[in-house]
C-alpha cells in the first residue's frame, strides 16, 4: 500500500474538517453558547492533519485499485472517530459520541439525542455538516485536493461510487467529479434558499437543507419534519427526491440528454415504485385513519420519498401500524439510484434482480441458448450479474444477523428487524414513526455498537467494507 499518500490524503481530510468545525465554533459564538469544544478540536484536527499533510507531502501520485479501495474504506472508519471529539467534549460519552458520529457521518441520522432543541446550535450545525460530507463521500474531496493523481482518480472515484456503469461525462475523471460537486453544492443552495422563504430561520434552512441533499436526516426540531408547514414539508420532498438521482442524469440533464434521461430504466423505476406506494399509502390513510385527501397525499409522498431516497425524514404522525411497517422495510432494502448520495441496495441492483427471473426461467427451457439480462439496452456480463446476486444475498444475510443480534440484546422481534433495516439502509429518523416513543439513547451499549456496524457496512456497500478484513486485499499481490 502506497503509505505516504493515505497519511497525506488523511492530513488533508483532517484540515478540511477543521474548517467544518470552525465554521461550527463560530456559530456557536453567534448563538452564544459554549465554543471552546469547537476550538479544541479544530486545533487537534489542525495540528494531526498539519503534520501528515507536511511530513507526506512528497508523495508517490500512484494509486492502484486495492489501494483506492483500502484509502476509502480506512478513511471510513478513521474519520468518524476523529468527529467524535466535539460530541465527547460537549459531554455525550464515549459511545454516543461515536454512535452520533458514525451516524452522522454515513448519513443514518440515528441519534441518541432526546431533546435536540436543548443542544448548542454550533453542534446540531456540525451533526448537519457530516452528513452532508458523508453524502458525497470522502472520494470526491480527495480528487479536488490531489490533481495529480492522474489514473488514481479513478481508482478512488469507483471505489466510492460503485455501479454496474462506469460511466464518465468526459474522458478526464477530475472534470466530472467537479461537475458532481457543483450539482451537490446547488442542490444545497437552492434548497435553502427555498426554505429560508417559508417558516425556518437561517439557520433551520441551512441545517435541513445539509441533511436533506446528503439524504442523512438530522433535524434541529424534535418533532422533525413534522414541526413545520406544508410548504417546508413539499420543499423537502422535492429535495430528496432529486437527491436519490445518479448524479450522472443531472450531467445528461446539463447537456440536454433529455432522450437518455428519459430512457434511463433507473429514473423510471425510481419514479414508478414512488408513485405506486404514494397511492397505496393514500388510500391507507384516507380509509383507515379518516385522514383528508390533501393531508394524505402529502404525508404519504413525504414518507415515501423519505424512505426510498433513504433520507428517513419523519413527520412524527404517530405509530402507522404493522401494514405500514413492513412496506417501510421493504422500501429500505431498494434504496434510490446509484452514484446518489443515497444507500440501500440501489435501484439499479432491484432492476437487474427481476430481469434474471425470466431469464432464468427462459435457461432452464434453452440451455444452449446465450440470452442475457439487460440493463438500458446493454447486455451484462455473467459476472456482473452474479456480484449483484452475491451483493444482494450478503446484503439480507446480514440484516438477519444484525436483527438476531439486536433481539437477543434485549430489544423487540420488530423493532430488531426496523432497527437492523434502518441502519443498514442508513435511514434512522424514521423509526419514530415505526415505534412510537422509541429513542436510540435507551438501546444497551451492545445494541449501539451492532448499530455501527450496520450503518458502516450500509454506507461503505458490502464488498468494500469486507476488503478491509481480507487478507488477499492486504497482501503483497
Amino acid at each position: 500500500m502506497n503509505k505516504k499518500i493515505f497519511f497525506y490524503i488523511f492530513g488533508m481530510n483532517l484540515l478540511f474538517f477543521s474548517v467544518i468545525l470552525l465554521f461550527s465554533g463560530l456559530c456557536s459564538f453567534l448563538f452564544n453558547d459554549n465554543y471552546l469544544p469547537f476550538v479544541i478540536s479544530f486545533l487537534i484536527s489542525c495540528s494531526i492533519g498539519g503534520f501528515f499533510a507536511y511530513r507526506n507531502r512528497d508523495y508517490t501520485a500512484l494509486i492502484s485499485k486495492k489501494d483506492g479501495r483500502l484509502l476509502i474504506g480506512m478513511l471510513w472508519i478513521i474519520m468518524p472517530l476523529v468527529g467524535a471529539i466535539p460530541y465527547m467534549i460537549h459531554g455525550l460519552g464515549f459511545t454516543n459520541s461515536l454512535f452520533e458520529s458514525y451516524s452522522g457521518f454515513t448519513t443514518t441520522g440515528a441519534s441518541i439525542i432526546k431533546n435536540v432543541e436543548l443542544m448548542p446550535k454550533g453542534l446540531l450545525l456540525y451533526r448537519s455538516f457530516t452528513q452532508w460530507l458523508g453524502g458525497l463521500g470522502f472520494a470526491v474531496f480527495i480528487i479536488i485536493f490531489l490533481k495529480d493523481l492522474r489514473n488514481g482518480a479513478n481508482n478512488l472515484f469507483n471505489a466510492e461510487f460503485n455501479s454496474i456503469e462506469k460511466e464518465k461525462d468526459s474522458p478526464h475523471i477530475i472534470s466530472t467529479v467537479y461537475k458532481i460537486f457543483t450539482i451537490y453544492f446547488l442542490l444545497t443552495l437552492f434548497c435553502f434558499l427555498l426554505l429560508l422563504k417559508g417558516e425556518m430561520t437561517w439557520f433551520e434552512a441551512i441545517c435541513h437543507s445539509l441533511s436533506t441533499i446528503s439524504t442523512g436526516g438530522f433535524s434541529v426540531n424534535n418533532a422533525n419534519i413534522g414541526a413545520y408547514d406544508n410548504y417546508s414539508q413539499y420543499v423537502i420532498i422535492t429535495f430528496m427526491f432529486l437527491s436519490g438521482i445518479s448524479y450522472f442524469l443531472f450531467l445528461f440533464m446539463i447537456k440536454g440528454k433529455w432522450k437518455r434521461l428519459l430512457k434511463d430504466e433507473q429514473l423510471r423505476f425510481y419514479v414508478f415504485i414512488i408513485l405506486l406506494f404514494t397511492a397505496f399509502f393514500v388510500f391507507y390513510f384516507v380509509l383507515s385513519r379518516n385522514v383528508d385527501l390533501a393531508s394524505a397525499i402529502r404525508v404519504a409522498l413525504f414518507y415515501i420519498v423519505s424512505i426510498v431516497s433513504s433520507t428517513g425524514f419523519d413527520l412524527q404522525f404517530g405509530s402507522l401500524g404493522m401494514l405500514p411497517t413492513i412496506i417501510f422495510i421493504f422500501l429500505m432494502f431498494v434504496g434510490g439510484c446509484s452514484a446518489s448520495s443515497s444507500t440501500g441496495l440501489k435501484i439499479v441492483r432491484v432492476i437487474v434482480l427481476l430481469r434474471y427471473i425470466p431469464v432464468s426461467l427462459k435457461r432452464i427451457f434453452h440451455p444452449r441458448a446465450i440470452i442475457p439480462v439487460r440493463y438500458n439496452g446493454k447486455a451484462l456480463r455473467d459476472e456482473s450479474v452474479r456480484l449483484i446476486f452475491g451483493f444482494f444475498f450478503l446484503f439480507l444475510l446480514l440484516f438477519l444477523i444484525g436483527a438476531f443480534l439486536l433481539s437477543l440484546m434485549g430489544n423487540g422481534f420488530i423493532t430488531s428487524l426496523s432497527l437492523s433495516a434502518a441502519a443498514i439502509s442508513n435511514m434512522g429518523p424514521i423509526m419514530g414513526s415505526i415505534a412510537e416513543g422509541f429513542s436510540y439513547l435507551e438501546l444497551n451499549v451492545f445494541s449501539k455498537y451492532t448499530l455501527i456496524v450496520l450503518m458502516l457496512i450500509g454506507r461503505l456497500e458490502i464488498y468494500a467494507f469486507f476488503a478491509l478484513f481480507s487478507k488477499t486485499v492486504w497482501g503483497r499481490n
